[in-house]
């Protein structure tokens, strides 16, 4: 039985007070195209999810306010009903 890679997963808490969860999120190569091919971080908090692309580099060691800083820049996405898959939120 092969070995599941370790995935380190951070928590902090932003300027507003909301507790997020990010972790490195790496698909497999079948069906991700582009930048998404080299994986994202994944933010997920209650009151939401966010993927910034590409993974910064030593995101595992970064201070809570470099955390906060990638968070606000990533992109809002939803899971998909269909596949549990994430999309990114238009906002419409």
């Amino acid at each position: 039985m092969p070995v599941q890679p370790v995935v380190p997963i951070r928590e902090f808490v932003d300027a507003s007070g909301v507790r997020w969860s990010v972790w490195s999120t790496v698909p497999d190569m079948r069906g991700v195209m582009g930048s998404m091919q080299g994986g994202w971080l994944t933010f997920e908090s209650a009151i939401g999810r966010r993927r910034l692309v590409p993974i910064p580099p030593e995101w595992e060691s970064a201070s809570t306010p470099a955390l906060r800083e990638m968070c606000g820049r990533a992109e809002a996405v939803r899971v998909s009903p269909r596949t549990g898959s994430f999309r990114v939120d238009s906002g419409e």
